[in-house]
């Protein structure tokens, strides 16, 4: 009897030790053109936590939703490689948090992919040409 206790409780520890992990879901919402190249999804995108002192465009929201057991560690590496995809020089967290919400429960990331520079020059190129 004793064998038998032992052996369920090791076969219900296991099956409680199983949980299924989903990748984060990553959304990215452009705000403006860049102006630059993509980088590699492996690029080192810089993380700030508060807005820098200097010149800066936002150009795109890049906001990440990991399941109920994740970090910010489990999600930030997902954010930042759709940074990436932005040709960004870095992004600003706004929001990291774990949350549970009507609409989603999970770890939450809301942050801003950032390029340096007070003006978009593929822009300003092209409102020069079309005053020509």
């Amino acid at each position: 009897m004793r064998t038998a206790i032992i052996i369920g409780l090791t076969i219900a520890a296991a099956g409680c030790a199983h949980v299924i992990s989903l990748p984060p879901q990553v959304t990215l919402a452009e705000v403006e053109p860049s102006g630059r190249a993509a980088k590699p999804p492996d690029c080192n995108m810089p993380v700030l936590r508060h807005e820098p002192l200097r010149d800066f465009r936002k150009v795109a929201i890049v906001e990440g939703l990991g399941n109920v057991y994740a970090s910010e560690a489990d999600v930030l590496p997902a954010v930042q490689r759709k940074a990436c995809e932005t040709g960004a020089d870095a992004i600003v967290i706004l929001t990291s948090r774990a949350q549970t919400s009507e609409a989603s429960t999970g770890y939450y990331i809301n942050s801003v992919a950032i390029v340096y520079g007070k003006e978009n020059p593929a822009a300003a190129g092209a409102a020069y040409k079309m005053l020509r």
